[in-house]
């Protein structure tokens, strides 16, 4: 009988130590680092680079299209035309309010990332809100990146950017 607890003792310990090591570094991931560099930069053109690909796009249609059968769905190059169009109308947004704040964009510096899970129960692939946490002349501020998927492996934003004053 004590053989029996300690095995599946040593199997939930495995189960969780496997979870805590396996998260995934946002720190360094594409998506966060290119969103970085764009700010800093002032680059909306680098923005467009975290944006989901065409392949992306065809990849996901028909995952919507069997978690919403009845749902009508634009053609890619439409859905790429609404995201490029979201993320550089944000991306401006968000310069332009941290500039109002006094944040200086080419000094700021990337003290850490927060990701918080909010998956989307039709759909099954990856998907949450990454949180960059920053700073600049002695102010914070957020930047947030509402919706983010993990397409075919690499993060993507859906949404457009978030800027907030801490």
């Amino acid at each position: 009988m004590k053989n029996q607890q300690y095995i599946l003792l040593f199997i939930i310990s495995l189960f969780i130590s496997q979870n805590i090591f396996s998260q995934e570094n946002f720190e360094k991931t594409k998506l966060v680092t290119t969103v970085f560099k764009a700010l800093k930069k002032q680059n909306e053109k680098k923005i467009l680079r975290s944006l989901p690909t065409k392949e992306d796009i065809k990849y996901l249609i028909p995952l919507v299209k069997a978690a919403n059968p009845k749902e009508n769905i634009p053609e890619v190059d439409s859905i790429i035309l609404e995201f490029k169009t979201g993320a550089i109308e944000s991306f401006r947004k968000a310069i332009k309010k941290g500039i109002a704040f006094g944040i200086e964009w080419d000094n700021i510096v990337l003290q850490k990332v927060k990701y918080e899970a909010n998956p989307e129960s039709k759909l099954q692939i990856e998907r949450g809100k990454i949180t960059l946490v920053c700073s600049s002349n002695e102010k914070k501020f957020l930047i947030i990146l509402k919706k983010s998927s993990k397409i075919r492996g690499t993060w993507r934003l859906m949404n457009p950017i978030k800027f907030t004053l801490i």
